[in-house]
């Protein structure tokens, strides 16, 4: 677990925040492409190519975000405050 200051716990907490608005709005994005940038006529597997892409392409895309913003954005830290639980402690001795 990583040892953070608190202005450093802000400014995590925002990027992780900010990459799974953008991965968000990305997902949307090539959610409808799918579902509607696509011709009707086309088929894959039997299926509608817009209903494969829609749906099964923009699942498989969520997984890779996921393990992309897992691996690369997030990171494991203590949302405790321990300098302020040190005064506390002082404070009520």
């Amino acid at each position: 677990m990583k040892k953070l200051t608190y202005k450093e716990k802000f400014q995590q907490m925002n990027r992780e925040a900010a990459a799974t608005c953008i991965i968000t709005a990305i997902l949307i994005a090539f959610w409808w492409y799918g579902a509607f940038g696509i011709d009707r006529s086309l088929t894959f597997l039997s299926m509608p190519l817009w209903f494969f892409i829609s749906c099964v392409g923009t699942y498989l895309l969520a997984i890779i975000f996921v393990w992309l913003i897992t691996k690369f954005v997030f990171i494991d830290f203590d949302l405790d405050d321990d300098e302020n639980k040190e005064k506390l402690k002082e404070y009520y001795k």
